[in-house]
């Protein structure tokens, strides 16, 4: 199954770690695709952001995100609730929690 054709999303609240990452983000381009790691578990999860709010570091935002690995990977663990760091390859970036899963056809 081709990623893109996946209905899951999963609405999350990050917050990016400014000393991290050197450059903004826009979440609505479609491109960043980070790994989510639920804490005390050791499994990269890989995603999409598919929408968000402004990008500003430091500061907790909203954004959407999508499975990208659902035929290999179990998402399971990102359910609401769920508190996770976001890496970009082993660098530690920022962290977030899970507000929602849910399914639409906007993903």
């Amino acid at each position: 199954m081709n990623y893109r054709d996946n209905k899951i999303c999963i609405y999350v609240k990050i917050k990016f770690f400014e000393a991290k990452r050197m450059t903004k983000i826009s979440f609505s381009a479609g491109n960043y695709r980070p790994h989510l790691v639920i804490k005390n578990d050791s499994e990269y999860l890989g995603v999409q952001f598919v929408d968000g709010e402004d990008f500003v570091f430091g500061k907790e935002i909203l954004g959407i995100v999508q499975p990208i690995y659902t035929e290999a990977v179990d998402y399971s663990k990102l359910i609401q609730g769920a508190e996770f760091f976001i890496l970009e390859g082993k660098n530690l970036v920022g962290e977030g929690v899970v507000i929602e899963k849910f399914e639409t056809e906007l993903c």
